[in-house]
């Protein structure tokens, strides 16, 4: 009862703002428990920055710092054992067989050590949309949730399938990949089902693209896109907080159907996480700029815990997976993209 009055009341928030046309802030937890909505002229800098830089929007809270003599970034892992992995991938593949989910994104806590602080990786990396909270996390997610144009043009932009460019002929291996062709197909049916549930009009604008992201050892990472798109009308300012929990939590990091999957997640991820929540990775954040909106899923997720630092990551599994191959692509995943 208190989650659902908590979200009502952002919900609500959201749509006054929106129809007043008033700039905010708003971050979602992944469980929908700890929402809230921000309006930009009261956003605290000293304990919430962020940037989302694309060819939709440019926006900061910040004025950009510049570290001089920086010892060279380190990041000691510490993953959780493929044995551990291996029973909850065992606990998602069973669900998948008995048609209880037909793709589940399972993930996992990497402890993990730096010589850099969290402020100074969040300054330093580069990233489509990025997050930092005090003392709390750092996101630097390269995936957009959905973007609202002032006409009311809606877009989500699902990302499934990554494979390392250094390996030859990556960009036609991981296209030609069945499971991952799967994998995909059914996550932007998702999305289409989702968009439809607030949109009058869904359509594909673009399927299976290859979006590059480095690393910061240099290296890249490809990733697969598509582009969802809908119309929402001209009124849509009015009912953004709507629309946007009914499309939460986000598709590409649940999977479908989404009510059960979620109690898959939930039950899988005891094993992969040393708490039974998620918390804010995975869940979305983004900026209303009092005629169009943009927004990202938190992925790429460094939180700051009692015990030190951890690395948030994870993949999508389907009965065509192989626990080893998720493991690696879990573990490809815990990187920074510096400057």
């Amino acid at each position: 009862m208190q989650k659902r009055k908590k979200n009502i009341d952002v919900i609500e928030k959201m749509n006054e703002f929106g129809k007043s046309q008033t700039p905010f802030l708003f971050m979602v937890d992944f469980e929908m428990e700890a929402p809230m909505v921000i309006p930009l002229h009261a956003l605290d800098s000293n304990r919430l920055i962020y940037a989302m830089n694309d060819n939709f929007v440019s926006y900061q809270n910040f004025n950009p710092i510049n570290f001089e003599n920086l010892e060279p970034l380190q990041i000691i892992k510490k993953p959780i054992g493929l044995k551990t992995f291996k029973k909850a991938f065992g606990q998602v593949l069973a669900n998948l067989k008995k048609g209880n989910s037909f793709l589940t994104n399972l993930t996992a806590e990497t402890e993990i050590t730096s010589n850099w602080s969290l402020e100074t990786l969040f300054h330093q990396c580069k990233s489509k949309y990025k997050l930092f909270v005090k003392g709390e996390f750092i996101c630097f997610s390269p995936e957009t949730f959905v973007q609202i144009g002032s006409s009311g043009k809606i877009s989500s932009f699902p990302m499934k399938g990554t494979i390392n460019a250094q390996i030859e002929k990556a960009e036609a291996i991981i296209l030609a990949d069945e499971k991952e062709k799967y994998e995909h197909t059914t996550i932007v049916d998702l999305i289409r089902n989702d968009l439809s549930s607030v949109a009058n009009k869904v359509w594909v604008e673009r399927f299976r693209y290859i979006d590059r992201i480095k690393r910061q050892d240099g290296s890249e990472l490809l990733q697969v896109s598509s582009e969802v798109c809908g119309e929402l009308g001209v009124n849509w300012r009015e009912r953004v907080g709507e629309i946007i929990f009914k499309l939460l939590p986000a598709g590409s990091i649940s999977g479908a159907p989404k009510p059960k999957t979620l109690e898959i997640i939930k039950e899988a991820e005891r094993l992969t996480f040393k708490s039974e929540k998620r918390g804010f990775y995975t869940g979305v954040f983004g900026v209303f700029d009092g005629e169009k909106l943009d927004s990202a899923v938190m992925i790429r997720f460094i939180e700051q815990t009692s015990e030190g630092l951890v690395f948030k990551s994870g993949g999508g599994i389907t009965s065509r997976s192989i626990a080893e191959k998720e493991y690696e692509e879990l573990l490809s995943k815990i990187y920074v993209p510096i400057l």
